[in-house]
């Protein structure tokens, strides 16, 4: 059944909440959602210990912020080893809000991703944001090294610390103490708060000139459960925002979020392929085949490999010109003395055209087109070890038009078109990245 995901998107800038739920859904199953972003929402990640009180924090949030201001709270709860999906324990204990017309609360899985956050939940605050959200919470699974991707995301953080947490704070330092903006002593109606709250004080101060920014992190004791500092976090909060907005940090977020979004859809991308891969991971199992090569298949990378297709042109600037008209990415020239040729790649996501053009009429793509026209020159193959598989060409009885020398991107050698039914065929190895 086809999907409207243009009147979805029309009703979601209404804060249709079940068209936000029908387009994360269609996120979470790999649909790209053409939106257009402004920057408006404030974006807040919500991280600490497991069983610091982020719920509960947002939750007491949640009930203070004005009903006329729209409230998004994404969750973010562990995998389940069986379905892959959330637990969605977070949202059982906020239950109450959901009926609240002007808030809206997802559990999404980490989907085993290491830093904490996945595709689905990226495209889940673009949704939000293109909505209108006032505010958006992101709570995180929990605190140490690899849940910190919420940086990228989130315009202010939020780290939760419990009293009596000195592990915990020791964990801070491992990750957390660089990307906080606001660290919040919870469940502070516990008397040994106090103890926590000053000792959080003296690593803020610790790195506060790392930070570099004009907002300084600021410590507050809060007590989500009896709402003891809530206003006042509320307040701080927005002071924050206020200072983002006139200091034009709301971009430099965008623009974090975006490159987060391209990283996390590949993993995404990959994650799929691998799974509807299963004969490669049986391979691997079996013996058959090494962990590296079979990671190297599964991105297109095992090599001989298709590197690219050569088209013999005239004008290279009016050819590149006419690719780039298509859309595609078109490389700078590259001018290649030993082969007598100007040359501009194409890129074509897992290969490439070259295009080629003759610098001298002694060229052999000079003679290519005076006798055949402007066409496809030859088609280049990439090997891992070009000395090993001249060996293999001349075991096969095929004929080499000459001895290796430099190409445009490594060493290069070609079989004779006469051996190989009337292909050109290039062999490539690539240079060595530190040479």
């Amino acid at each position: 059944m086809s999907v409207d995901i243009n009147g979805l998107i029309e009703r979601t800038r209404n804060w249709d909440k079940a068209a936000i739920a029908r387009l994360i859904t269609l996120a979470e199953e790999g649909v790209e959602i053409p939106l257009n972003i402004q920057r408006r929402s404030h974006v807040i990640g919500i991280t600490g210990p497991p069983g610091s009180g982020k719920s509960t924090l947002i939750y007491a949030m949640a009930r203070k912020i004005p009903q006329d201001r729209r409230v998004a709270i994404l969750t973010i709860d562990p995998s389940s080893p069986f379905t892959g999906g959330s637990f969605m324990g977070n949202r059982i204990r906020m239950q109450e809000l959901t009926s609240k017309p002007n808030i809206y609360i997802r559990s999404m899985a980490t989907r085993g991703i290491r830093g904490g956050l996945n595709y689905a939940t990226i495209a889940a605050v673009n949704i939000l944001e293109y909505a209108g959200a006032d505010y958006i919470f992101i709570e995180t699974v929990g605190a140490g090294q690899s849940d910190t991707d919420v940086k990228y995301v989130a315009d202010t953080i939020l780290v939760l610390v419990p009293p009596l947490s000195g592990d915990e704070i020791q964990a801070l330092k491992s990750g957390l103490m660089e990307i906080g903006d606001i660290y919040v002593v919870s469940k502070s109606d516990n008397q040994a708060s106090e103890s926590t709250y000053r000792d959080l004080l003296a690593m803020v101060d610790m790195v506060r000139e790392v930070k570099g920014d004009s907002w300084k992190p600021i410590v507050i004791k809060v007590s989500g459960l009896y709402g003891y500092g809530v206003d006042e976090l509320l307040k701080l909060i927005d002071d924050r925002f206020r200072e983002l907005v006139n200091n034009g940090k709301l971009n430099e977020s965008l623009t974090n979020r975006r490159l987060l979004e391209m990283r996390l859809y590949a993993y995404d991308l990959l994650e799929k392929r691998f799974a509807k891969d299963k004969e490669l991971e049986n391979d691997v199992a079996n013996g058959k085949l090494s962990p590296q090569e079979a990671a190297r298949r599964l991105l297109g990378m095992e090599l001989p490999r298709l590197d690219h297709v050569a088209v013999a042109v005239r004008d290279i600037n009016n050819a590149a010109e006419k690719f780039r008209r298509l859309g595609l990415k078109v490389g700078d020239p590259i001018i290649v003395e030993e082969q007598g040729v100007k040359v501009v790649m194409v890129w074509l996501g897992n290969t490439r055209i070259e295009l080629l053009e003759p610098l001298n009429q002694s060229s052999t793509v000079a003679k290519f087109l005076e006798n055949r026209g402007e066409g496809i020159h030859h088609i280049a193959l990439e090997v891992n070890d070009l000395d090993e598989f001249i060996k293999r060409v001349q075991g096969a009885g095929l004929t080499l038009t000459g001895k290796p020398s430099k190409g445009a991107e490594g060493i290069v050698t070609f079989i004779h078109p006469k051996s190989l039914n009337g292909v050109l065929l290039e062999l490539v190895q690539r240079r060595i990245s530190n040479e």
